[in-house]
């Protein structure tokens, strides 16, 4: 049985590191006696990966996980599996897929990100925001082990908006296929200190030119389609 586990990493664990959650994942599946499959070779471990890594210091309450059982997991070994799991981080849904449905990870293609921000500072950030959406390039410089390389991030910007609550909703490219990192967009914006409030809201998997909730797609053993009956993000 494989799932896909859709959790929350919220305040109390916010400066915990991706290995570390991993290890609580593995804790409490141990708590809970569920049959987790194991890799074959010298060194098993745990058939077991997120969809994408958060980095310390940021929130979430869209985190997903997926794992593979040797057996089916009924409602009861569920609810033990959230019951070991530490303070802040919340089980919020689940789903069955198949044994051969692709990786999550190689799916994500997006994500959703909140902002908190100062009233003071509003009807300048609107301005840039339509500075950022207007432009037809927009470059960032970045640092890796080839040196530094300059990166066009518009294409990669999907979307960027204040809410009724005055919070910065930003809708950036992330995944395997290339992504922009929130405190880029923040700079561009001239509001870097807001990265210590970052909290991410959804991860989306692509789909042709649209982004849906792993939680909907549709899948069809190696296919994966769009859920009409979902919401889905148009690109």
């Amino acid at each position: 049985m494989r799932l896909w586990i859709k959790f929350t990493k919220e305040s109390p664990l916010r400066f915990l590191s991706h290995l570390d959650l991993m290890r609580a994942w593995q804790r409490a599946i141990r708590r809970a006696r569920l049959p987790v499959a194991y890799s074959a070779g010298f060194n098993p471990h745990p058939k077991m990966s997120f969809a994408s890594a958060l980095a310390v210091g940021i929130t979430s309450e869209a985190e997903y996980l997926d794992i593979q059982f040797t057996e089916s997991l009924g409602e009861e070994q569920l609810t033990a599996l959230q019951k070991a799991l530490p303070q802040g981080m919340a089980m919020t849904g689940w789903r069955e897929v198949q044994d051969n449905a692709p990786a999550l990870m190689a799916l994500i293609r997006a994500a959703e990100w909140l902002v908190p921000l100062p009233q003071d500072g509003l009807p300048q950030l609107q301005q840039k925001i339509e500075q950022v959406l207007q432009a037809s390039e927009l470059t960032v410089t970045r640092e890796g082990k080839k040196g530094v390389k300059t990166v066009d991030i518009r294409p990669m910007i999907y979307g960027l908006h204040v809410d009724e609550k005055e919070r910065l909703v930003m809708l950036l490219a992330s995944g395997g296929e290339g992504g922009v990192r929130p405190r880029e967009v923040l700079g561009l914006l001239d509001v870097p200190e807001a990265e210590k409030h970052l909290h991410r809201t959804e991860l989306l998997v692509g789909v042709k030119q649209c982004l849906q909730s792993p939680m909907h797609v549709l899948l069809n053993e190696k296919e994966v389609s769009v859920n009409a009956k979902e919401d889905c993000y148009q690109l």
